[in-house]
């Protein structure tokens, strides 16, 4: 079949356009992240031959981990790319030292840490992930044995926050072939560059790969198993839909815990109660990804016995036959200092109405607890006042507004409520 960049061009072009027009806000940017290999150079050819109608500014970003020989002359050589197209670049770069644990995983948290960091707040990270990269995806979720969630593999649109502010990563290229887009570069008469770990077989991707030509000699191609992906995530869409009505139903938030009544949630198929606690343990903690599902399995065994249980930077408990989330102390941050509008823990903002020089914000604590009247200290339950921010002067308690009406500071929860982070996650 022969190549038309025309027809390339006005597909990307319309898809773009008509995922911006779908906005309820025009974005501060468009940070498009480009590598020096062909998804992401063939990007960024695509996207400065876009019209650009809304006149967004845009920013190329490049990442330079600072893994293996060569990656600061990728990093050199988009950067000359983007001056030739006149479009701005920036080259970031991954400071680290050991890395414990999966080098995978810690490099693209640092790389999508680096990027949120790099562009205003309110933009849209554009990425270059393509119809390969999504089929790739589901076999290695399939191979892990992923339920719907993890076999829906990657939306269009999605969300992350490394920070206070949350970003949306939308993919274009999604339904376009990596040999598609390395015509495209072909057509500009564009070299890319080779990444030496495409042909290293101790990555679980490139066994994948392997794996996906496979499957296509038995006529399971990229695009059906995008389909199934596709179809997967109109799955995940009307489930975290039921699971959010359910907590519209039998559920609250109160001083930052979750709360589900024990009898209403006792009823609900285990996928449900499934999405409803891991999605409780994900807000409440601020972690990057759901907990895995052995443990909350083992909570959800544990509330059917109305045993308390810890994981995930949460305690779950059983109070006033009802389920209780809460943050655990010893996962929260240790103490910072006080100042009018200061975010403890990502989850509470302090609002000063008086001078808090010299005090110092962190978990009420059960020395804190002490400090407490007796009589106030039962309006909260034990293990969710002792995880609720006070305020200190050294180790004395200074204040703790959750209980104090007429205090002069108060804690309030910035965070996406609830239920609404259920749909989005």
């Amino acid at each position: 079949m022969s190549f038309d960049f025309n027809v390339i061009s006005s597909k990307f072009n319309k898809k773009i356009d008509s995922f911006l027009d779908s906005l309820s806000y025009s974005p501060a940017a468009l940070g498009v992240a480009v590598s020096g290999g062909s998804d992401s150079l063939s990007l960024l050819y695509l996207i400065n031959s876009w019209s650009n109608k809304k006149n967004l500014k845009i920013i190329i970003l490049t990442v330079d981990h600072k893994l293996r020989n060569g990656s600061a002359d990728e990093a050199l050589y988009v950067g000359k790319l983007c001056n030739k197209l006149g479009l701005i670049h920036k080259t970031l770069f991954w400071a680290h030292e050991n890395i414990k644990g999966n080098l995978s995983a810690s490099a693209r948290e640092a790389r999508y840490r680096l990027m949120q960091n790099a562009i205003p707040s309110g933009a849209i990270l554009v990425t270059g992930h393509t119809l390969d990269d999504q089929a790739e995806t589901f076999l290695m979720r399939l191979r892990r044995g992923s339920g719907v969630d993890g076999l829906a593999s990657m939306a269009e649109k999605s969300y992350l926050s490394f920070g206070n502010d949350k970003m949306i990563v939308y993919r274009p290229l999604l339904d376009f072939e990596r040999q598609t887009l390395r015509n495209v570069l072909k057509f500009y008469q564009v070299d890319w560059i080779e990444d030496p770990t495409n042909n290293d077989k101790s990555f679980e991707r490139v066994k994948v790969r392997d794996l996906l030509a496979r499957c296509i000699e038995i006529g399971i191609d990229k695009s059906t198993i995008s389909q199934t992906a596709l179809l997967m995530q109109s799955a995940k869409t009307a489930l975290n839909h039921f699971a959010s009505d359910c907590y519209e139903k039998f559920g609250s938030c109160d001083n930052g815990d979750i709360i589900f009544d024990f009898d209403e949630f006792s009823k609900q198929p285990l996928d449900i109660k499934r999405r409803l606690i891991s999605a409780a343990q994900k807000w409440i903690s601020n972690q990057k990804y759901r907990p895995r599902l052995s443990q909350v399995d083992g909570l959800i065994n544990s509330l059917d016995e109305k045993i308390t249980f810890s994981g995930s930077g949460t305690i779950c408990y059983f109070h006033d036959n009802s389920i209780r989330i809460t943050r655990e102390v010893n996962a929260s941050v240790c103490e910072i200092e006080a100042s009018n509008g200061v975010i403890f823990d990502r989850r509470w903002k302090l609002t000063a109405l008086e001078n808090c020089r010299d005090l110092t914000i962190k978990c009420l604590g059960k020395d804190g607890y002490t400090f407490l009247e007796p009589g106030l200290r039962k309006k909260i339950p034990y293990k969710t006042i002792i995880a609720l921010p006070a305020l200190f002067n050294d180790n004395n308690l200074v204040n703790f507004p959750f209980i104090d009406p007429n205090s002069k500071f108060k804690f309030n929860l910035c965070k996406q409520p609830f239920n609404q982070f259920l749909l989005d996650h």
